[in-house]
C-alpha cells in the first residue's frame, strides 16, 4: 500500500436508492498522471469528492501514501481538489487568490511571496496577479484556480473536468500546459474529464468509469487498441469501434467470421480459447481507421457497400457506410477517391482480441 500516492479500494457510495460508486478500485502511483473518464452520472465527481472527504463511502478504504484516511476529515488528508465550477473570491487580486491556501496553513509571508511567484511564472499569469478577477479572461480565470490548487503542495492534487468550459483554443493550450506543470512538478495528479481525446493526450493510464462502475484501467495504449468490453470501445475514441455481429464457423479448418454483407477468415483465436470453447453467435470490433477502401473490387476490399454520408473534418473525412444491414463508419484522407456518396468497396482484418461475446459485451482477450 506504500508504494502507491493514493489507492482506492472496493469503494461504495449510494444516494438513497442511487448507486453511485459500486466496488471501485482504482490507484495512483507516486507522481503519476491518471485520467477518470466516462459519461455524465458515472461516478467521476462522486469518486473525487469521496477521496476529498467530502463524501463518506459506505464501503472501501482510500489510502494516501499508505495512511488510511477513509474517516478522516478533508482538512486531514493532505489533498487539493479544483471543481468545475471556478469560486475565484471577486474582491481578492490574482495573488491573493492563489495565496489563499497558504494563508489557511498560517504560512510566512516570505514563503507564501515565494511560493505564489513560483506558481505564477509556471502558469505564466504574472500579469494578473495585482488585477481582480473579473478583469481575467476566462483562461486566466482558469490557470489561477489551478495555481490555487498546486501552491500548497498536497499528496494528491485532484482536477475535476477544469478545461470544460473554455473555448476549444484555450483548452488546448491550457492542457499542454498542465503537462508541462506536471513534468516540473511531479505531483500525482488525479484527473476527470468527459473528453476521451483530453485523456488519452494528458495521462499514463485511464480508469474508465460507467454508471458507477470501472469499466477498465489501463493505458492510453489499452484501453483503445484492447477494450475489456463493448462500452470501453465505443466511449474511447472518435468515431468510436463499429461492432458487427458476426456468426464463427469453420471451412475446411478454417475459422470464418459471417455477417451481413461479409465473411472473413479469423487467422487466430483469442489467446487461450478453443474454438469449441466458443459461442457461435459473436460480435467483432473494428476500428473506422483500420477499415480498407477502394472505389474499385480487390482483394483487399472484396466487399461493397454504400456510403450515403461524408463528413469533412479538414484533416480527415469520416464516411458512413452501410455494408449489408449494418451502419459502420470508416475514416479517410481527405483526398481519398471515396469520399463522396455512392457504391464503393471495403475490407477489414479483425484482431483476436477484438472479438466480442455477444451476450456478456466482454471481449475475449
Amino acid at each position: 500500500m506504500a508504494a502507491a500516492s493514493l489507492l482506492v479500494s472496493a469503494l461504495s457510495k449510494r444516494f438513497e436508492r442511487t448507486a453511485a460508486l459500486s466496488e471501485l478500485s482504482v490507484d495512483a502511483q507516486r507522481g503519476e498522471f491518471v485520467c477518470i473518464v466516462g459519461p455524465t452520472n458515472a461516478g467521476k465527481s462522486t469518486l473525487l469528492k469521496t477521496i476529498a472527504g467530502i463524501h463518506r463511502p459506505d464501503a472501501g478504504a482510500i489510502w494516501i501514501n499508505g495512511r488510511d484516511v477513509t474517516r478522516l476529515p478533508p482538512k486531514d488528508r493532505n489533498v487539493s481538489l479544483l471543481f468545475q465550477n471556478l469560486a475565484l473570491f471577486p474582491t481578492m487580486t490574482g495573488f491573493e487568490n492563489i495565496a489563499f491556501p497558504m494563508r489557511i496553513a498560517r504560512v510566512r509571508q516570505a514563503e507564501v511571496e515565494a511560493g505564489v511567484s513560483e506558481v505564477a511564472r509556471l502558469l505564466r499569469i504574472e500579469h494578473v496577479l495585482h488585477r481582480r478577477p473579473s478583469t481575467f479572461s476566462g483562461g486566466e480565470q482558469q490557470r489561477v484556480a489551478i495555481g490555487r490548487a498546486i501552491v500548497h503542495r498536497a499528496d494528491v492534487l485532484m482536477l475535476d473536468e477544469p478545461l470544460t468550459n473554455l473555448d476549444a483554443n484555450i483548452r488546448i493550450a491550457l492542457r499542454i500546459e498542465l503537462k508541462k506543470l506536471h513534468r516540473e512538478l511531479g505531483q500525482t495528479v488525479v484527473y476527470v474529464t468527459h473528453d476521451q481525446v483530453e485523456a488519452m493526450s494528458l495521462s499514463a493510464r485511464i480508469a474508465v468509469l460507467h454508471e458507477g462502475r470501472l469499466q477498465q484501467f489501463g493505458t492510453p495504449d489499452e484501453v483503445y487498441n484492447r477494450p475489456a468490453n463493448r462500452f470501453v470501445a465505443q466511449f474511447m475514441g472518435s468515431p468510436p469501434m463499429n461492432i458487427l455481429e458476426v456468426e464463427l464457423s469453420t471451412d475446411q479448418g478454417a475459422i470464418q467470421l459471417a455477417g451481413d454483407g461479409f465473411r472473413i477468415p479469423l487467422n487466430r483465436l483469442p489467446r487461450g480459447q478453443g474454438f469449441s470453447r466458443l459461442p457461435r453467435e459473436v460480435a467483432v470490433g473494428v476500428r473506422p481507421e483500420a477499415v480498407r477502401v477502394k472505389t474499385e473490387r480487390s482483394p483487399e476490399t472484396p466487399f461493397a457497400g454504400e456510403v450515403f454520408w461524408v463528413e469533412r473534418l479538414g484533416g480527415k473525412n469520416i464516411l458512413d457506410v452501410r455494408l449489408g444491414r449494418n451502419l459502420i463508419k470508416v475514416v479517410v484522407k481527405p483526398s481519398h477517391a471515396a469520399s463522396r456518396r455512392g457504391l464503393a468497396w471495403f475490407g477489414f482484418s479483425p484482431e483476436p482480441h477484438h472479438l466480442l461475446d455477444r451476450a456478456t459485451g466482454v471481449f475475449f482477450q
